[in-house]
């Protein structure tokens, strides 16, 4: 097997693990705290992404690279609606100003790539994923620090959690920033980037999904 077989093969496995953790969470609904339900919600937008994505491949455009905005702003939307309204006790209003200046920002990137100058995919150079990544960030750094002010009213899930989206975030930002090496590079080592990156959402997105299922599991208990 090649490693262009190998990770279309585990690509194929993103969709069927969101998928799993969409249907525990409606499963489990009734026993799942607010931010699990969330992340239930993340899970089917995530899972939706993939069918925009084989729709604009297959019928509408010819490529995906339209998707990579429309993702970053449906999950930096996301993550901002789930630190203001479930894991921050206060969000500072500097951070919500950074969250939605990161969504405009998004917006317009597209628009200028797509609309006004027109996609040259040899200059495709996007900085949305990276924006969306470094905002995240910045939500868990703010979470984190509010959390440890408060160390002896811990919660050790949501801790968990933050820790999570602290690393993957932080090495999706670093598989986003070459980006256009990453769509023209011609030599072949960019499927190992597309491959380890594949590895990192698949760990992701069971993390997620077993998360779900064991706070779904523990209330029920």
């Amino acid at each position: 097997m090649t490693l262009i077989e190998f990770s279309r093969l585990i690509a194929n496995l993103s969709p069927l693990i969101s998928c799993v953790g969409l249907v525990t969470g409606y499963v489990l609904r009734n026993q799942l705290g607010p931010v699990y339900k969330s992340l239930a919600i993340y899970l089917g937008l995530m899972l939706l992404m993939e069918f925009l994505g084989h729709l604009f491949s297959n019928l509408l455009f010819g490529n995906n690279l339209m998707l990579l905005h429309i993702y970053s702003f449906t999950e930096l939307a996301f993550m901002l609606y789930l630190f203001k309204k479930h894991l921050l006790r206060q969000m500072h209003p500097v951070l919500t100003v950074i969250g939605y200046a990161g969504l405009a920002y998004i917006v317009a990137e597209m628009l200028l790539i797509f609309v006004f100058e027109g996609l040259d995919v040899k200059q495709f150079q996007p900085y949305a994923k990276v924006i969306d990544n470094f905002i995240t960030i910045v939500f868990t750094l703010a979470f984190l620090h509010e959390t440890m002010s408060r160390f002896s009213e811990m919660q050790w899930g949501s801790l968990r959690l933050a820790m999570v989206f602290l690393v993957f975030f932080t090495l999706n930002t670093l598989f986003f920033l070459p980006f256009n090496f990453m769509v023209n590079e011609g030599t072949g080592i960019k499927f190992y980037f597309w491959t380890g990156h594949i590895v990192l959402v698949l760990c992701y997105y069971l993390y997620l999904t077993v998360e779900i299922w064991r706070n779904g599991r523990t209330q029920t208990l």
